[in-house]
């Protein structure tokens, strides 16, 4: 009898280790991430309106500890390099994959916990489709695709006022811009590819 594979994901980055890596599509909109009245207004709301965020692994368990009220929540993915400043503490990097609101407009049975759960099928994806597998369009093909990244967090914050949750979810999805998400993002230039400069003949 086999056990059951304790880290599928170290193991996939192991066996394509020589291979060209995938690569998860992110782009900032510099307009939202520099527009810093923006930036102090939202943390101003989410202060007035939402409970202070919480961060926990996300693993399928913790449906059962969540809590069964309205709000906001992020799918974040923080690769385990830390980096030691000089003030004794560690920074570490790490990108918001997806933004979502649980009891806001149309969603008024909605609650955190009942989110949670309906995304723990995805959880559950293959991260050996990240090397052999083309990245997928759909928006339910695509949280199975990048939500197997590991290690993945669950980032929650309760908001009473339901009627406030839209709103607070579209800001935050128009500064971060999250790769996982189809709606409410910025409105970005296309990129222009580099054409190469013509060869000059003697």
């Amino acid at each position: 009898m086999t056990t059951p594979d304790p880290d599928p994901l170290l193991r996939s980055v192991i066996r394509h280790s020589i291979e060209s890596s995938p690569a998860l599509e992110i782009q900032l909109g510099i307009g939202p991430m520099l527009d810093v009245p923006a930036h102090k207004v939202l943390q101003d709301d989410l202060r007035a309106e939402a409970s202070p965020w919480e961060v926990h692994v996300a693993v399928a368990s913790l449906r059962d500890i969540l809590p069964d009220q309205p709000g906001l929540y992020m799918f974040v993915w923080r690769p385990s390099i830390r980096l030691a400043m000089a003030d004794n503490s560690q920074a570490s990097f790490h990108q918001v994959l997806y933004i979502g609101q649980a009891g806001g407009s149309g969603q008024r049975g909605n609650t955190i916990r009942n989110r949670f759960r309906d995304y723990c099928k995805h959880l559950r994806g293959d991260p050996e489709a990240l090397w052999t597998q083309e990245a997928p369009t759909t928006r339910t093909a695509r949280l199975t695709h990048y939500l197997a990244l590991r290690p993945l967090e669950f980032w929650f914050a309760t908001v009473e006022d339901r009627s406030k949750i839209k709103n607070l979810e579209s800001r935050l999805i128009n500064l971060y811009n999250p790769p996982l998400n189809n709606q409410n993002r910025p409105r970005l230039r296309a990129r222009v590819s580099a054409t190469p400069r013509p060869t000059l003949r003697p």
